[in-house]
């Protein structure tokens, strides 16, 4: 029998070692004692930048979070963008997006 990694995020449990997640899903992304890696497989489809990471949510919306240090993030200001009014966060979205599809189609 061969095994197929989940297909979405929110159907993958968190494997960094987070002391309020590590081997849950997480529907949550602004708990206050989430200390979850940039790379947890919670959030497969991730963009770092400067001074935050951006990420699709388990519903595909877009997300950030601010960066403390170069691996580490503050969870608790973890929000969602408002891609409405942001032309540039609208393409982030996009491309995520499209990314993640790509990825599914040739990763699975």
């Amino acid at each position: 029998m061969t095994w197929h990694p989940p297909s979405r995020p929110f159907e993958r449990t968190c494997d960094c070692r987070c002391p309020t997640h590590h081997g849950r899903h997480r529907f949550t992304y602004n708990d206050s004692g989430c200390h979850c890696r940039i790379t947890c497989a919670t959030q497969p489809s991730t963009l770092l930048a400067a001074h935050a990471a951006f990420f699709l949510n388990y519903h595909g919306d877009l997300w950030s979070v601010p960066a403390l240090a170069p691996d580490r993030f503050d969870w608790r200001h973890a929000a969602p963008v408002n891609t409405n009014t942001n032309p540039a966060a609208t393409t982030v979205e996009q491309l995520l997006r499209a990314a993640a599809a790509e990825l599914h189609q040739h990763v699975s």
